[in-house]
C-alpha cells in the first residue's frame, strides 16, 4: 500500500466542521528493471502492468550480469529496442531515469518514438544522443537528429564527465506543462542539461514507446561494449479536484486523473497522530462521500495498491 500525505488538496470550515483533504492524489504505474534476473535475449522480455514487452530490430540483445548489451560479432550498423508505454494523457508526468555507457567508438541513443521498433534517430522525439568516441552529449527534438537543443563534450567544465563511466540520465516530461527536465550523473558529477524546456512542439502521441539504440558493435572489435545497467519508466497521473461539497453532516469531492485505478480514502481526526481508518470500500469513480463525519475536524488521504 502507498500513500500520499504530501499534499494539501484544501482546507475549509464547513458548518461546525473542519475538513483538511490531505494526500498525494496520483496514480502511478512503473516499470523498473535492474536486469540482474532473467538473462537471455531482450526480445520479448515482460516489463510490467501497462506496459508493452521489448521488442528488438535483432537478436543482438542480451540480458546478461545485470546489464543489456550487445552479443554478436555480425556487423550490423544499427541495433534498436523499443516498449511501449501507457497511453499519456494530459494529466500526466512521464518520468525516466536511465544508467548507461555507450560503446567506445559509436554511440547510443534513447529517447520516445510514436511507433514499435522504431530506431529513436530516425522517428524520435526529445531523445539524447550520447557518444563516447567523441564524447559528447545531445538532446534533439525531432528525428533524424534534428532540433539540436543541447550539446556538450564530457569533457565541458560544466560537466566533467569520465566517459569511462556509465551516466545516469533523469528525464522527467510533464504533459500538462508541456515541459521537459533533464539531468545527468556521472560519478560525483551532475549536471542540469535543461530545466523546464518548451516542449510545446512535441504531441503527445511521440511518447507512445521507450526507444533504445546502439550503433553498430560487434564483441570481437568493441574492447569497451555499450550497455544499460538499470531503467525506471514511471508515469504519474495528478488529481485535480472537481468538486466538494458539505451537507446534513456528509462530506463529498469529485476528482478526475486517476482513471480507474482503484484508491482508498482514509480518515483520522488529527494530522500528525493516530489512526487512518478506511472509509468505505476501495474507489474507481473518481468520487467520494463520508456519510457519517466527526465532529470538530476530520483529515482525509488518498491510498493505493
Amino acid at each position: 500500500m502507498k500513500s500520499i500525505p504530501s499534499l494539501r488538496i484544501g482546507l475549509g470550515v464547513l458548518a461546525a466542521l473542519t475538513l483538511h483533504i490531505s494526500g498525494n492524489l496520483y496514480g502511478q504505474v512503473i516499470y523498473a528493471d535492474d536486469f540482474s534476473a532473467n538473462p537471455g535475449p531482450l526480445s520479448g522480455r515482460t516489463t510490467a502492468p501497462d506496459f508493452g514487452n521489448w521488442t528488438t530490430t535483432d537478436d543482438a540483445f542480451q540480458v546478461g550480469s545485470g546489464q543489456i548489451t550487445i552479443n554478436t560479432n555480425a556487423p550490423v550498423d544499427y541495433h534498436a529496442a523499443t516498449f511501449a508505454l501507457p497511453t499519456l494523457t494530459t494529466n500526466d508526468i512521464l518520468s525516466l531515469t536511465i544508467t548507461l555507457r555507450p560503446s567506445g567508438p559509436i554511440f547510443t541513443g534513447f529517447g520516445f518514438s510514436p511507433n514499435s521498433g522504431d530506431y529513436v534517430q530516425n522517428t524520435g522525439y526529445n531523445w539524447i544522443y550520447f557518444a563516447s568516441g567523441n564524447p559528447t552529449i545531445q538532446v534533439l527534438t525531432g528525428p533524424s537528429a534534428t532540433g539540436l537543443i543541447y550539446s556538450a563534450e564530457l569533457t565541458n567544465p560544466a560537466l566533467n564527465f569520465d566517459p569511462s563511466l556509465p551516466t545516469t540520465f533523469q528525464y522527467t516530461y510533464s504533459a500538462s506543462a508541456k515541459t521537459l527536465t533533464i539531468t545527468a550523473t556521472n560519478g560525483t558529477n551532475s549536471s542540469l542539461l535543461l530545466n523546464n524546456f518548451d516542449a510545446s512542439a512535441t504531441p503527445l502521441s511521440a511518447f507512445s514507446n521507450f526507444a533504445l539504440q546502439f550503433q553498430g558493435q560487434t564483441l570481437g572489435t568493441d574492447e569497451n561494449p555499450a550497455y544499460v545497467d538499470s531503467l525506471r519508466v514511471e508515469v504519474v497521473s495528478t488529481i485535480t479536484i472537481t468538486s466538494t461539497s458539505y451537507s446534513a453532516n456528509a462530506f463529498s469531492m469529485t476528482w478526475s486523473g486517476t482513471g480507474s485505478l482503484p484508491v482508498t480514502i482514509q480518515r483520522r481526526e488529527a494530522l500528525t497522530s493516530g489512526q487512518w481508518t478506511a472509509i468505505g470500500q476501495q474507489v474507481t469513480t473518481g468520487q467520494f462521500t463520508d456519510p457519517n463525519t466527526p465532529p470538530g475536524q476530520a483529515f482525509y488521504r488518498v491510498v493505493y495498491p
